[in-house]
């Protein structure tokens, strides 16, 4: 599903010091795969994450997006391919505060003009067992409840894969560790999932570790003590509506 071949990416402020936030990058993943991407606190794996996500694109190297060569494609044409494509999970939730539950999960389908919104979004909130919960605001929700609207969110354009952003960074340890199982279940149901963290707690979950260090990969194997068992069936990755 993905493929990445020396790809790099440098930011440049005008008289700092360029800052090579990934350097001769080249990463391939299959689908049905559930990866974490291990690195410390500027290491460059958020910009990798943007990199795969098509929230930005990479100064040299190729990428590709199940077969599609995204540099070959416009800034409106990535968009509908990031929301067809692409669920994303982050470590703040970015919930609309004024929204219930249910407004929040339904955004994507207003973006994608899909048919039948809220029977989408409330099967997506069922997914993640919070159907009794679509009328609440954020503020009356717990942390971990959250973030599995926010899963709820990234799951209603039945996208291939999941980028998960530090999902527990701003959960206790019982929360996080629902929100981990929550995922664990998903990518059991075919999903490829591709976990961002610097907790090697939170990689354990996985079964592959790429590891990130100055904007290279420096060790990219089996995760110790991570999933066992048969990999799932996978969900095939569709471009268009």
């Amino acid at each position: 599903m993905i493929r990445l071949s020396g790809v790099s990416k440098t930011y440049q402020k005008e008289r700092d010091a360029p800052v090579h936030a990934l350097r001769d990058i080249s990463l391939e993943i299959d689908s049905g795969e559930l990866v974490a991407i291990l690195g410390p606190s500027g290491s460059g794996k958020s910009t990798l994450m943007n990199v795969i996500g098509l929230l930005d694109r990479p100064d040299a190297g190729c990428y590709e997006l199940g077969g599609c060569d995204v540099a070959r494609r416009s800034p409106d044409e990535l968009a509908t391919l990031r929301n067809r494509a692409i669920g994303f999970v982050f470590q703040s939730f970015h919930l609309l505060p004024r929204a219930t539950a249910l407004e929040n999960v339904e955004l994507p389908l207003i973006y994608s003009n899909r048919p039948h919104m809220r029977k989408r979004a409330l099967a997506a909130l069922d997914e993640v067992g919070l159907a009794d919960r679509a009328t609440h605001l954020p503020g009356e929700l717990s942390g971990g409840q959250q973030q599995r609207v926010a899963i709820a969110r990234a799951l209603v354009n039945e996208p291939a894969l999941i980028l998960a952003d530090e999902p527990t960074g701003n959960l206790d340890s019982e929360s996080g560790g629902g929100v981990m199982a929550l995922l664990r279940r998903l990518h059991e149901t075919g999903r490829t999932i591709v976990l961002i963290t610097h907790d090697a707690g939170v990689a354990r979950h996985a079964r592959r570790q790429v590891r990130i260090v100055d904007g290279a990969i420096t060790a990219d194997g089996p995760a110790p003590g991570g999933l066992s068992g048969p990999e799932p069936a996978t969900v095939p990755f569709v471009e268009g509506p």
